[in-house]
């Protein structure tokens, strides 16, 4: 072991901690003025070679001497990771990420100094009392975070209405906008019931939760308004789905859409960079906390997770260099998602996999363009309804009409020195409201074929709106997310599945990510360790 560990040490001990976040951390600030023509993002080769087949794998390796001891490994660098190191940082973890930087999907890259996400983008308004308030002050996140309180504009038609989710484009049906508007706002504070939190801070929390599941969000709402949606609400509602659920209003449960939709009438928080931005302030605060350089291992897959017994959990993993190494924790948490510890855990009960078999997993892509002109518009997000029509018997039809849901302004949080920037990134996103749409992001053509689709688009929808001309256009890079949203399908909450996901493993392994809760933000994973922290404490003898 002390060999090993001598190594690791010595090879890092002169890198300091800015240059290993420049190196390792969420956001990308080495790329020019032109991006490598493919995609940024998933990178699905080598785990997919080595995890499909694992038994094959193993038998061509050899683990390496010097089986390596540490209080807590944490499998999954993204920010359920991150958060999870930051909640145990005293125990000085081990984090193991397969990607080449920490992150997950909240990723970032930077052009001339302006961060811009390729992932998820920004964090509710914290809740008082609640875990993800608690870290907002410990990590400083308001210095970081630049409310934004106005309501994103909405493009029908080529027309964008500042007002639109008051009725601004639809006067004859303006009740009902009214009606959904006093709905959400009434919800988001609280005014008649508790709000329906994913993760549940309370018993009546989790009343509400429960309530909410028993149907979906497009029967929801049409109870709400006192009838069937007028047909530009119902168009927007559905393409607010895409874009943040990558799923149609009819599939979600109404408890999950809500988290969102509810909380979009108070003021978010959003980061030069996106969430990729906290990510980094995490990193930060775990290396000034005292966690060493070489904890933070990026390339790393692991392979097999084993408890034995009193000897605490063994944990297998390639590194960086392709050595198949052993590690062993008195506790680990498994930041990753549910159909890689499918692969990864010896022994994992039937209940678990029948759990994970009911967890479906959505695909998105980011487009960001890089234009030397100051693009029009002071929102933050503009949503795009198309023609303010929608199918929702055909939902492949309606978003392969659309392609992108929406656009974020990446200027609307730069920092002081680049407010009047002459330069703008423009961030969209694409969702994929299917099941099965990760294998159109894959064959070789992917990269050519989606970027002609996001070309169009902008030429013919976005330009116009941003009143900015082509001949301005420097770069559009793509990211793709293979599966980065699990599905919260109506019911997923009260039929058991969550529980058995979350469930710990014989009291050492325990289990924080996104699609613990079936719901794609960061405050999930960050609330969820939270929650579960005085159980991992006594796995690892602190309590």
């Amino acid at each position: 072991m002390g060999g090993m560990l001598g190594g690791l040490a010595a090879c890092s001990r002169a890198e300091k901690a800015e240059d290993l976040i420049s190196r390792l951390g969420p956001i990308d600030r080495t790329l020019g003025d032109r991006a490598p023509a493919e995609f940024s993002g998933d990178q699905n080769e080598r785990p997919h070679r080595i995890l499909w087949a694992r038994d094959a794998y193993l038998a061509t390796k050899r683990v390496e001497p010097g089986e390596e001891e540490v209080p807590l490994a944490i499998v999954g660098g993204g920010m359920s990771g991150l958060f999870s190191a930051y909640q145990f940082r005293d125990q000085k973890p081990v984090i193991l990420e397969q990607a080449a930087r920490f992150g997950g999907n909240a990723k970032g890259q930077s052009w001339r100094g302006l961060d811009y996400s390729i992932g998820s983008a920004y964090i509710d308004t914290p809740h008082a009392g609640s875990p993800m308030a608690q870290y907002y002050q410990e990590l400083g996140l308001a210095e970081i975070t630049v409310p934004r309180n106005t309501i994103d504009p909405v493009a029908v038609g080529g027309k964008v209405y500042a007002d639109f989710w008051s009725g601004e484009a639809d006067l004859t049906n303006r009740k009902a906008y009214e009606r959904l508007a006093t709905f959400l706002t009434e919800l988001a504070r609280e005014k008649h019931e508790p709000f329906p939190f994913i993760p549940a801070l309370t018993e009546g929390h989790k009343r509400s939760l429960l309530k909410y599941d028993r149907e979906n969000l497009h029967t929801c709402l049409t109870r709400v308004v006192g009838g069937k949606l007028p047909a530009q609400l119902e168009a927007a509602i559905e393409h607010y789905s895409f874009s943040t659920y990558a799923c149609s209003a009819t599939e979600i449960s109404a408890a999950a859409a809500l988290n969102f939709l509810a909380q979009e009438v108070e003021p978010i928080r959003v980061c030069s960079g996106g969430n990729a931005r906290i990510g980094e302030r995490l990193m930060e605060r775990l290396l000034a906390s005292g966690v060493p350089t070489q904890n933070f291992r990026a390339g790393a897959i692991v392979v097999r997770v084993t408890v034995e017994g009193n000897r605490g959990v063994r944990i297998l993993y390639e590194d960086k260099e392709g050595k198949l190494r052993a590690l062993r924790a008195k506790a680990a948490i498994l930041a990753c998602p549910k159909f890689v510890v499918a692969k990864l855990l010896d022994g994992i009960e039937p209940e678990r996999v029948a759990a994970i078999r009911k967890l479906r997993y959505r695909a998105y892509v980011v487009a960001n363009l890089l234009v030397n002109q100051r693009a029009a518009g002071k929102f933050y997000d503009l949503f795009l309804v198309g023609d303010g029509k929608v199918d929702v018997g055909n939902i492949r039809a309606t978003q392969d009409r659309q392609n992108a849901t929406d656009y974020v302004l990446a200027n609307f949080a730069a920092p002081e020195r680049l407010k009047d920037a002459k330069f703008s990134v423009l961030t969209f996103y694409r969702a994929f409201p299917y099941d099965g749409a990760r294998a159109e992001l894959f064959p070789p053509d992917a990269f050519a074929r989606w970027k002609a689709r996001f070309e169009k688009q902008i030429r013919e929808e976005i330009l116009p709106l941003a009143q900015v001309p082509e001949s301005s256009i420097v770069d559009l890079r793509l990211t793709r997310w293979g599966h980065a949203l699990p599905l919260a399908a109506q019911g997923i909450y009260s039929d058991g599945t969550v529980d058995a996901l979350r469930k710990p493993f014989q009291g050492k392994v325990f289990f924080v990510e996104q699609d613990n809760w079936a719901y794609p933000a960061t405050q999930t994973g960050a609330t969820d360790v939270a929650l579960m922290r005085a159980e991992i404490a006594r796995a690892l003898g602190l309590a």
